[in-house]
């Protein structure tokens, strides 16, 4: 293989059911069922007006202001994959517009994640198709190359290998390892478990005496806080 120029079409495929399940789930919530390590960066955010995208990860590494391979990934994807493209953060450059929005929804692609710009935003204001990006700018790119697609990517901070479960939503975006999926499917039924408990103390009037609110004042007075 030609490192910079590998298109990788063997990535491992998740049920669809398992990876369907964290659609009822907020990104938020995994995050802290996965000690907060595995969120992307707050600059990628949603693009247009659909703002919950689940799917697994078909990956880019794309050259600055190309999206050569950008255009074969999509002849590549499976319903239900998200589209992942390292761009570098290109600020300068668009990598995707309204006729690979048009193209990937009527694929039943998941969506895109573009750790670089987009553009055409009127369409994804319009549609059902969500898009996270970094920025948007009218520029378009050029279709040179080089690139890669299912190879390890950096996207928002965050490694993504080809394959892994990708959970958005206006909150942000979460990276989930699928051998880790069904563990932090149970962690998240716990927490929302406790949250509404939270929930309903706080409706009775009952938060001072919780458990949270109890543990707070506890660590205070351990750390030598001083309540005066």
């Amino acid at each position: 293989m030609t490192i910079g120029k590998r298109i990788i079409n063997n990535k491992q495929r998740t049920e669809d059911t398992l990876i369907e399940a964290f659609r009822d789930c907020n990104s938020a919530n995994v995050s802290d069922c996965m000690e907060r390590l595995y969120s992307m960066n707050a600059y990628i955010r949603p693009m247009g007006a659909e703002r919950k995208i689940v799917g697994q990860a078909v990956t880019i590494k794309a050259a600055l202001a190309d999206n050569l391979l950008f255009h074969q990934a999509l002849l590549m994807a499976e319903p239900g994959d998200v589209i992942v493209a390292d761009s570098g953060r290109d600020m300068n450059y668009s990598v995707c517009g309204e006729i690979m929005y048009s193209y990937a929804k009527s694929k039943k692609i998941a969506g895109f994640i573009v750790d670089g710009c987009v553009r055409d935003v009127d369409y994804l204001l319009a549609e059902d198709f969500p898009v996270f990006a970094a920025g948007i700018t009218g520029r378009g790119p050029y279709k040179k190359g080089p690139g890669e697609i299912n190879v390890d990517i950096s996207c928002g901070g965050q490694v993504v290998h080809p394959g892994d479960i990708i959970l958005g939503d206006e909150d942000g975006i979460v990276v989930i390892p699928p051998s880790e999926a069904e563990q932090i499917l149970e962690k998240v039924a716990t927490l929302r478990a406790n949250e509404e408990s939270s929930l309903t103390q706080i409706k009775n009037g009952q938060w001072e005496s919780s458990k949270l609110a109890t543990q707070v004042v506890k660590q205070l007075k351990a750390d030598g806080y001083w309540f005066l």
